[in-house]
């Protein structure tokens, strides 16, 4: 087995290629405006209301002091939190930001890249896809690793699986020109389902 676990910050001493990470000036940006908006509706709030609390000031107490609350929660902050993929000259590495762990594996393990935008199971839209060769006790360690299971529709043929990555606040168009030195890009069709054909995923 040529999988190997390692921490998120030894990876990052590594000389990496490439680190797909929020920018960090968009990144910075969009947390300070939340923090200063939600401070805005929560000062506001408690100002007007001097004369009586309505539901209107109960509402933006609660959702203002929550999205406060989570802006001023020191990991949020955190870049190296939301990196889900790295890869240099010779390995990729999987990476579980919130745990802070990774795993790496031969760069020839990737069989194709995927450019189709697919729905992800928690809402979020996937940016693309790598198919990758994985036997069966690299797949454990890898899932271990990510917290995660491989969806069915993200099984391949035997030992072939698929693995999903949201563009993590970057432009699509220069992370796909980016990963597509990885393997042969191809385009995996858009999976909607019928109830929802009217929605637009772009």
């Amino acid at each position: 087995m040529t999988v190997q676990r390692l921490s998120l910050t030894s990876l990052l001493t590594q000389p990496l290629r490439f680190v797909l990470i929020p920018p960090a000036l968009r990144f910075y940006l969009t947390h300070s405006l939340a923090l200063l908006a939600s401070l805005a509706v929560v000062a506001w709030t408690v100002w007007d209301g001097q004369s009586g609390f309505g539901l209107i000031h109960w509402v933006g107490v609660l959702f203002g002091g929550a999205i406060l609350l989570m802006s001023l929660w020191p990991a949020s902050w955190n870049r190296q939190r939301l990196i889900n993929l790295a890869f240099d000259d010779q390995q990729l590495y999987l990476v579980n930001g919130l745990t802070e762990q990774a795993v790496a594996l031969p760069r020839d393990r990737v069989c194709a890249v995927n450019k189709g935008k697919l729905p992800g199971h928690d809402g979020a839209i996937i940016a693309f896809t790598l198919d990758l060769a994985l036997s069966e006790a690299e797949l454990a360690v890898v899932q271990d690793t990510l917290d995660s299971q491989v969806e069915d529709r993200f099984k391949l043929d035997e030992d072939r699986y698929r693995f999903g990555f949201v563009a993590n606040w970057q432009s699509r168009r220069q992370l796909l020109a980016t990963v597509s030195v990885l393997a042969p890009v191809v385009v995996v069709p858009e999976i909607i389902n019928e109830d929802d054909e009217d929605d637009d995923w772009d």
